[in-house]
């Protein structure tokens, strides 16, 4: 064996007593660490309590944006869409702010919803269920399933023209 040697070797018994299990069991009372007193500040605890809120308003925030570009956005016309439907009825959604209103339709058998703004609602009022409509639906975003109602006609009247939008 050579003593200059720069790796230290472990004799057989330091190896031993490093495996050996401990003497009693330490309890964390006994851990000379001091428990935060009422009043002082911690961090885990502050970033436990934040984040939930935290991400609340992310996610409002992002709903809003959404929603906000979704009423406000004009209707992407290389994106339309015409459907011969059945009219069904039109609905009113609650939402933040301000209610959503929708136009369901039904088109072989099933029953869909398109997006209709207010004055559209009423000018849909005067329709009866079970009414033949064509429909031309528009997304207002870009990569949106979110159809919205651009024109309808019954018996060749427009009963939503593209400037009642």
């Amino acid at each position: 064996m050579n003593n200059k040697s720069r790796i230290r070797r472990i004799s057989k018994d330091e190896h031993d007593a490093r495996r050996r299990w401990p003497d009693k069991k330490h309890l964390a009372s006994e851990n000379e660490v001091p428990l935060p007193q009422p009043g002082d500040k911690n961090r885990i605890h502050s970033v436990l309590v934040a984040l939930p809120v935290i991400m609340l308003v992310v996610g409002l925030f992002v709903y809003f944006r959404g929603e906000s570009a979704q009423n406000n956005g004009a209707p992407l016309l290389d994106s339309l869409v015409s459907r011969q439907a059945q009219f069904k009825s039109v609905s009113e959604v609650s939402g933040i702010g301000k209610p959503k209103y929708y136009l369901w339709y039904n088109i072989d058998g099933s029953d869909k919803g398109a997006r209709i703004s207010e004055v559209q609602k009423n000018a849909l009022s005067q329709l009866a269920s079970g009414d033949n409509l064509h429909l031309e639906l528009a997304p207002t975003v870009e990569g949106s399933s979110t159809l919205w109602v651009y024109r309808v006609r019954h018996d060749g009247v427009d009963v939503v023209a593209p400037s009642a939008n």
